[in-house]
Order: structure tokens, then C-alpha cells, then sequence
């Protein structure tokens, strides 16, 4: 099962928006988020921006079985020490980028999507000494 990946279009103030479902499309029914908690997401972006692989930090509340339970249908994610890791197949990354995300719980405490947003290199604030 391929996670659904969705891209905002590029913004050069904020970069790129991405919203990965893990809820199978079968069983995705709209009003399922009931809460949302902040956290950093490691991403690794290929050369035309397309999401290649991700992780990050379980909140405490998410660190069981039942909050993984979508997650862990798919052989391109893993859980290793509290730390999720997931794979996009076909998808080579180029770059990482730290970034702020929010996980997307259902009622029941499962995490059913990642929001990313503002994946964008930060620029250089290094200046070269003048002779």
C-alpha cells in the first residue's frame, strides 16, 4: 500500500506544503482528524521537490502499537526507538530539510497523516572575511 502524497504548489516565501495520508483511500472518510500535535520532521526531497523519505520523533501519546496501526500496513514504514521512518518508493532524495510538521490523530489515537510545511533550505547567513 503506497501512502497518498499531496503537494501545495512551490511558494518562494514558505517552499513547499506536503500533506501524506496513511489511512488507506478505502477508509479515508474526511472528518476523521480530531486532534493535531506539532513536531520536527526530517525529510529528504528529490530534485523536482517530490518527498522521498521521512522521520520523525513520536510524541509520547503516539508511542503504541494502536497509534502505528496504519503505519505499520506498510513495509516502506518502520518504528525503531520511538523514531518513524518511512520510505516513498520510486523516489530518490537529493537533500534533507528539517521542518516543522503536525501528525493528525483520529478519534481513536491513531495517526492518520503528516503535514509538512515550509520545506525550504534556509539561507546562508555565513560572510567571507575581506582582505
Amino acid at each position: 500500500m503506497a501512502f497518498q502524497v499531496d503537494r501545495s504548489p512551490f511558494d518562494p516565501d514558505s517552499g513547499f506544503e506536503y500533506y501524506i495520508c496513511f489511512k488507506p483511500p478505502v477508509e479515508v472518510d474526511g472528518d476523521e482528524v480530531r486532534s493535531r500535535i506539532s513536531i520536527e520532521a526530517a525529510v529528504s526531497l528529490s530534485e523536482n521537490g517530490d518527498v522521498a523519505d521521512l522521520s520523525f520523533l513520536l510524541p509520547k501519546v503516539c508511542r503504541n502499537d494502536y497509534a502505528l496501526s496504519y503505519l505499520k500496513r506498510d513495509p516502506n514504514a518502520a518504528c525503531v526507538e520511538n523514531r518513524v521512518f518511512i520510505a516513498l518508493p520510486d523516489v530518490n532524495g537529493d537533500a534533507v530539510f528539517t521542518a516543522p510538521a503536525t501528525l493528525e490523530l483520529d478519534q481513536s489515537g491513531r495517526i492518520v497523516a503528516i503535514e509538512i510545511n515550509g520545506c525550504i533550505p534556509k539561507t546562508s547567513t555565513f560572510n567571507p572575511a575581506h582582505a
